[in-house]
């Protein structure tokens, strides 16, 4: 007989915020809360390096970047020896595409509106010969399947978009986008830094080949730590270019002779990683794996759409999907002044974001209900003053 899993306890769980004793905090498509576990982590960290100093590499640190690989690969359903550490998504980046042989397959297909780091990345090998094409969005909310699929052909070597978009909240389907991508040869990476954390992913399931995100977000574990997923039958065959010692198989025998990689995922990593940031990190996918994907799922579509019948009984220019299963944790507003009215919130401690012509609203599992309606209500406000 099956069990029947109750709801996670939100109320117990926004406890672990104390930042949110000090604001109405709805931008976690900008910046994570900090939990009290993150902070504890930290402080162990300070105190490991004050008793042990150097002696706590050995000791902790490794160990605790293991853990890290450990606790991501069980998010996303992937292997530790798939998961790689670095600073953040431009250094992930730069690891595989230093990977690729474009000699013969010179293409890289994206969209507009992926966040800007990914085409940027591959408009700066234009020298190497690296063709970026940038798909316009028909609608300027999401991006049909069929336009990949029109754009991707034989000399394409990478399909690299975002799985949620940045400015739109919307999901892609990345078994779709792995799909077309294989079906010319290509193959298929996936920015997943607005849905690691808030919308389930496996990358089994999904069958992409490369997915990258980071802690800074909706994995509520602070900057300094970005995720690289390689599936692991690739990874023999990639040697980057852009490499350190962390990168090499023997990397204690200190040989400036050799290169010997790593056979798994660690030969994309390269200096010494940044032990702080992960031991935030650590402590914040604790927390996601722990209440699970699927629940925050549900929750941040529940606050997600009062949001929404909030904003639209008001009659707010919204951005967003018109179907709910499509729409993640951000909902976009659009104001003719994003910018002050993002300041005048702030005034009022209610935290939100903007970009150009729109503010971002996201509340997560650690927000309620009531915050949606006193953020509505301080727009009203503003909307009125300004009228």
């Amino acid at each position: 007989m099956n069990e029947i899993k109750s709801e996670p306890d939100w109320q117990r769980w926004r406890e672990e915020f104390p930042g949110l004793r000090q604001s109405t905090y709805l931008n976690t498509v900008s910046l994570g809360q900090l939990s009290r576990r993150s902070r504890q982590a930290v402080e162990r960290f300070l105190d490991l390096w004050t008793e042990l100093g150097a002696s706590a590499w050995y000791a902790h640190w490794l160990a605790e970047c293991d853990a890290l690989r450990q606790q991501f690969a069980r998010l996303i359903n992937a292997s530790p020896e798939e998961v790689a550490i670095l600073p953040n998504i431009s250094s992930a980046l730069g690891a595989i595409s230093s990977s690729l042989d474009f000699s013969r397959r010179h293409r890289v297909v994206c969209c507009e509106l992926d966040f800007p780091t990914l085409p940027q990345h591959f408009l700066a090998r234009a020298e190497d010969g690296v063709q970026t094409v940038i798909l316009p969005s028909p609608d300027k909310i999401s991006m049909p399947p069929e336009a990949f699929a029109a754009a991707v052909d034989g000399s394409t070597a990478l399909l690299a978009t975002c799985r949620v978009f940045y400015t739109t909240g919307y999901i892609q389907d990345v078994r779709a986008l792995a799909d077309i991508a294989h079906r010319q040869g290509a193959l298929c990476l996936i920015d997943d830094y607005q849905g690691a954390g808030q919308v389930p992913i496996d990358v089994r399931q999904a069958e992409v080949d490369f997915l990258v995100t980071g802690g800074l977000k909706w994995l509520i574990g602070g900057p300094g730590v970005a995720y690289l997923y390689v599936r692991k039958e690739l990874i023999p065959a990639l040697r980057p270019r852009l490499t350190g010692w962390f990168a090499h198989r023997r990397q204690f025998d200190f040989d400036p002779f050799t290169l010997e990689f790593r056979p798994d995922a660690r030969r994309f990593e390269a200096g010494t990683p940044a032990v702080a940031a992960v031991y935030a990190a650590r402590a914040g996918l604790e927390i996601i794996n722990q209440i699970g994907p699927p629940a925050l799922r549900r929750r941040t579509a529940e606050l997600n759409q009062h949001l929404v019948a909030l904003l639209r009984e008001r009659g707010y220019r919204l951005r967003i999907p018109s179907d709910p299963t499509q729409h993640a944790g951000i909902t976009i507003l659009e104001l003719d002044d994003p910018a002050g009215a993002t300041r005048a919130l702030a005034e009022r401690r209610i935290i939100v974001d903007h970009r150009p012509g729109v503010m971002r609203i996201s509340p997560y599992f650690y927000n309620t209900f009531e915050e949606n309606e006193r953020i509505v209500a301080a727009l009203d406000e503003i909307a009125a003053r300004r009228a």
